[in-house]
């Protein structure tokens, strides 16, 4: 006889009454993270106040974790939702972040694409490798994924270059004092042969970016979202996803037929047993 905890019932509750008042559905993979203060809540989760969003930002009217440049589009009224039933006390929006010396940032781009996200003005121009994808960029020194994409420069992953009007790595501003913005370098061949990738995934789940084959088995951390990884080491986001071998956001990581992170192919330790000699 399977019995359930308080605390489930709770939180199912809390999900059903909040999703009344309007706004997006929330992920339910987020239920563990609700009302807890301790920031793990992933873009999408219910949220009581944004004590508990990694973006800080908990949005109206329902309460559901939000990027700071999203949280008036799909229904939402904005960041600061503080739920009744949280013990919570501070629920102010994420401070807006300062704009680089140069005011190269701008959230609606110029030339096309994508809008930017506002949050991430900070990392503007920098060469740092700080920017998030979705934030502008001035190169791809700029970007985290190594790809800023035009027409307007924003970072992009990979695999997504050439989506929602963007039209591919390789931007540099006019406004950039950097002189390289070659789009990322293929991932140098692995010792051994890595088995061969493709975008069909043989064991059931996600469907691979085929993309992402240059980021297959090199360990190097270079393979996005989507993409197809032999084991953690591969993945940016740390998470290679049963039962396929698939990079997957942590939140995700059992959606789509996945089975949780902690996927290693069996190629992949045979390898690394051979070149311990």
């Amino acid at each position: 006889m399977k019995s359930f905890s308080a605390v489930a019932v709770l939180a199912f509750a809390s999900y059903v009454a909040a999703q009344t008042a309007g706004g997006p559905a929330f992920d339910p993979a987020g239920v563990k993270n609700v009302g807890n203060g301790a920031g793990g809540q992933f873009i999408g989760g219910q949220c009581l106040s944004g004590a508990d969003c990694g973006s800080g930002c908990c949005a109206g009217p329902s309460g559901i974790c939000s990027g700071v440049g999203a949280q008036t589009q799909a229904g939402k009224t904005g960041c600061g939702f503080v739920s009744g039933s949280s013990s919570l006390t501070a629920a102010a929006p994420p401070a807006a972040a300062p704009a680089p010396a140069d005011n190269a940032a701008s959230t609606t781009p110029a030339n096309g694409g994508p809008a930017f996200d506002p949050a991430g003005v900070k990392n503007v121009g920098n060469g740092a490798g700080g920017q998030f994808i979705g934030g502008q960029c001035l190169s791809g020194a700029d970007c985290g994924s190594g790809c800023c994409a035009g027409p307007s420069g924003i970072c992009s992953g990979v695999g997504a270059q050439t989506q929602a009007g963007k039209t591919g790595c390789g931007f540099v501003s006019g406004q950039s004092s950097l002189t390289t913005a070659a789009p990322p370098a293929a991932a140098p061949p692995a010792a051994a042969p890595a088995p061969a990738a493709n975008n069909v995934a043989s064991a059931g789940g996600p469907a691979f970016d085929p993309a992402g084959v240059k980021n297959v088995g090199n360990g190097a951390g270079g393979q996005f979202i989507g993409g197809q990884c032999l084991s953690a080491a591969d993945c940016g986001s740390g998470c290679c996803a049963g039962p396929s071998g698939i990079c997957s956001g942590v939140g995700a990581q059992t959606q789509a037929g996945k089975t949780g992170c902690g996927f290693v192919s069996k190629r992949f330790i045979r390898r690394s047993s051979l070149n311990l000699d």
